[in-house]
């Protein structure tokens, strides 16, 4: 079938060969080093194996300073494969270096049997796809660049800025594995300042490794002269091997929140925190009074106020849609960002902030359209936060909220027990479970085990039944220039928790010019049978156990909603 996922013909290249671009490490020819054998972080013992139970699994953590490599036994688009992750090294002032290795397993059930396909291409499966960037014949979509490197402690993310599959012939950077048969791949950074992260590899798991300066890479089994060999062997006219550079640097990691009742939407960044209230909540019709339901709204961000007794800069700005004059609506939402600052200072003191107030009118819609519903979001009121020394809370764990869970439509269970999700056309089905998260540096790492069933080869694809169906055209942000990011992720998990629904946490990544979730990215290419390991990253709601729902609210997919509850959470 076709599909967003194809890529472009594999032609072969007479080019000269690539002008060598750096000097960096690669694997050591004859093997890997050992592993360690304690558990990591994030990844639970009493899973055993992915063949046996869909799970990824990690052996190992890294000590400080040392150079073990770690495993992650994981379920990849429906195939079972093993991972070993080097630990980080130092190249230079710009570049770190990550080295992987996939294995597949010798009684991997063939590609014709998994894959929704023609051919199985000689029972060869290409796990480029899902280990890559998302987008439709990017020019630096091959190779294993979806992985992320995370320090949870200081909410930050490094993205790959170039991938490579260690290949001196016929290589098309597709990282091709038969049953028992391995792979390596480079994945390169820029500068990582931190002493250990938190390797997040699609599809596999969470593993915890240290970063290594370039003196130390040689203990690990890495070989500083064999990687410009793999970039020059990259038989596609289509690849890139320089880096970019504009991924280099480290982005802030958010986050991203609505209320139940969708009359508040709060995101918090690493500088500020933007508390969204919906003018059709918070006001009566072409008035600047406020309503009944602002109360609750307006309790919320005192709570936010209250939780930076040092103050710093406070922005109240109001917005209309475009229903009457210019004039009118500058005048209204003036009134109506003044009517929000009066009632604030009668809930909590502003003494410590410097507080502006402004209004907008229909100047800056947040979607640009003249529907009822786009009209409706654009009628808001945003307060933003700068608190002084940022954004981390005086609390470290946030309280759990209490209160009744909206209705879900679809199937409800506890985590480990699991649901099954049928499509509404009859033609597959899929099975999701959930054992625990665990809580790292204010963000909970889970790992969805889930296994898809599909009866013909135009069922729909495993990415359906995950991703955030409440905005078919954007991402849940309300933004649109990413939809090449999300088209296949599992951005669709959420959270519930105090009142609120909190979604996976994302950053802003420079070449979508849009926020990009910690999960999933690329589900995909199609398969008709098998398990995947599904991978999220949210903030920390608090609390010993959480409840992970997929809302699906619109009627074409309501189908597809599904609650997990009672997911235990584990410390690291």
């Amino acid at each position: 079938m076709t599909s967003e996922f194809q890529r472009s013909p594999r032609v072969h290249s007479t080019r000269s060969s690539r002008r060598s671009f750096m000097a960096l490490s690669v694997l050591v020819g004859v093997g890997l080093p050992a592993l360690a054998g304690c558990d990591i972080p994030a990844v639970s013992r009493d899973r055993g194996s992915a063949s046996a139970s869909g799970s990824a699994s990690a052996k190992g953590r890294a000590k400080a300073g040392g150079a073990d490599w770690q495993e992650l036994d994981a379920h990849v688009m429906g195939h079972h494969l093993g991972f070993q992750v080097s630990p980080l090294v130092r190249r230079d002032e710009k570049t770190t270096v990550l080295v992987l290795k996939l294995t597949r397993a010798k009684d991997d059930p063939a590609v014709k049997d998994i894959a929704d396909a023609a051919s199985d291409g000689g029972n060869t499966f290409e796990a480029s796809l899902p280990l890559s960037r998302p987008g439709f014949l990017r020019r630096s979509d091959w190779g294993a660049n979806g992985v992320r490197l995370l320090d949870l402690s200081t909410n930050r993310a490094w993205l790959a800025t170039a991938s490579v599959e260690n290949k001196v012939k016929d290589n098309y950077n597709n990282l091709p594995l038969k049953p028992g048969a391995s792979t390596s791949c480079f994945v390169l950074f820029g500068p990582v300042d931190a002493k250990e992260v938190t390797v997040f590899v699609p599809q596999a798991g969470f593993v915890t490794v240290n970063v290594l300066d370039s003196s130390a890479a040689a203990a690990s089994g890495i070989d500083f002269k064999a990687i410009d060999k793999a970039f020059d062997s990259v038989d596609n006219p289509n690849y890139e091997a320089k880096p970019d550079q504009a991924l280099a640097a480290p982005v802030p990691i958010e986050r991203y929140t609505k209320a139940l009742d969708d009359s508040t939407s709060t995101h918090t960044g690493s500088k500020d925190i933007t508390v969204t209230l919906a003018s059709d909540v918070t006001f009566a019709s072409d008035s600047a009074d406020l309503a009944s339901g602002a109360e609750a709204q307006l309790q919320t961000v005192a709570g936010q106020l209250a939780q930076y007794p040092d103050g710093g800069t406070l922005s109240i700005v109001g917005h209309t849609d475009d229903v009457q004059d210019d004039a009118y609506n500058q005048t209204l939402s003036e009134k109506r960002a003044n009517a929000v600052k009066t009632r604030l200072e009668q809930l909590t003191s502003l003494d410590k902030w410097q507080t502006s107030v402004s209004g907008k009118g229909e100047s800056e819609p947040k979607v640009n359209d003249t529907s009822d519903e786009a009209r409706a979001v654009n009628r808001r009121v945003e307060i933003t936060l700068t608190p002084t020394g940022g954004t981390t809370t005086k609390t470290t764990t946030p309280p759990a909220g209490t209160g009744s869970l909206p209705e879900n439509k679809g199937p409800v269970a506890k985590g480990s027990e699991g649901v099954t999700v049928k499509h509404v056309s009859g033609n597959s089905q899929l099975t999701i479970t959930i054992d625990h998260v665990t809580r790292s540096g204010g963000y909970l790492l889970g790992q969805l085990h889930t296994t898809l069933s599909a009866k013909t080869d135009s069922a729909p694809g495993l990415y359906n039944f995950l991703e955030d169906d409440e905005s078919p055209l954007t991402s849940s942000r309300g933004e649109t220039a990413g939809n090449d990011a999300i088209r296949t992720a599992s951005n669709g998990l959420t959270l519930l928790a105090a009142g609120e629904r909190i979604y996976p946490a994302d950053y802003r990544d420079a070449e979508f010019k849009a926020h990009v979730p910690l999960t999933e990215l690329g589900i995909g290419p199609y398969i008709k049978t098998g398990t995947t390991t599904v991978c999220v990253i949210w903030p920390d709601p608090g609390g010993d156990t959480i409840t992970l729902d997929h809302a699906a609210p619109r009627k074409e997919v309501a189908e597809l909603a599904f609650r997990l509850t009672d997911i235990p959470v584990k410390n690291s």
